[in-house]
């Protein structure tokens, strides 16, 4: 089986993105994490990043704004599409998946150096613990997590709570609905991290 990236075998992507990649004008915050894909041959970026249904229509919304639809195909039942600025030589294909963490994963490659930034200004919001692991108890979490405890903080919330500030986790608490418990247990878990 032929390498995928998002859905793109290596070839589709190096005749997508065939010019050279602009270096990121400013270091990228630690969430959504940004991948240089020129180690494989590709002249972009790789992103996948967690949302909730709202932010995921924002998301779309951003692409509508910044980008125009060029095509669409399926990958593992999923459409995904590429968009293109012809102006600036700018592309993006995504495609996004609701199979995981009760919320929206998106999944992206683009050489848009500008709507990597749009995205990392928007700071989508991680759907918390106890939405992704409905169920599950404040107590249990922390420590070595494994599987996909451990997979979802390292790659999704550690990068992203972490980045908050003070009263932005007390709005993130707010928006989710958070229990005293998750709290005190996240607050004793990330404090100075």
């Amino acid at each position: 089986m032929e390498e995928q990236v998002v859905g793109y075998s290596l070839p589709e992507l190096k005749s997508v993105f065939a010019e050279p990649l602009s270096p990121l004008i400013r270091a990228m915050a630690d969430y959504p994490q940004v991948v240089s894909l020129e180690g494989i041959g590709v002249s972009a970026y790789y992103s996948a990043f967690l949302a909730t249904d709202d932010d995921a229509v924002e998301f779309e919304a951003l692409v509508e704004s910044n980008f125009r639809f060029v095509a669409e195909k399926p990958f593992n039942g999923l459409p995904v599409k590429l968009y293109s600025d012809t102006r600036k030589n700018e592309h993006l294909i995504y495609f996004k998946s609701d199979a995981e963490f009760n919320a929206t994963t998106i999944r992206m490659v683009t050489n848009s150096v500008d709507f990597l930034s749009v995205i990392q200004n928007v700071k989508l919001a991680v759907p918390p613990p106890w939405i992704a692991f409905a169920g599950y108890k404040p107590s249990w979490w922390g420590g070595a997590m494994e599987g996909a405890q451990g997979y979802y903080n390292d790659n999704y919330f550690l990068p992203f709570f972490t980045r908050l500030s003070s009263s932005e986790r007390q709005q993130y608490y707010a928006k989710f609905h958070a229990s005293d418990e998750w709290i005190k247990s996240l607050e004793l878990m990330y404090d100075g991290e």
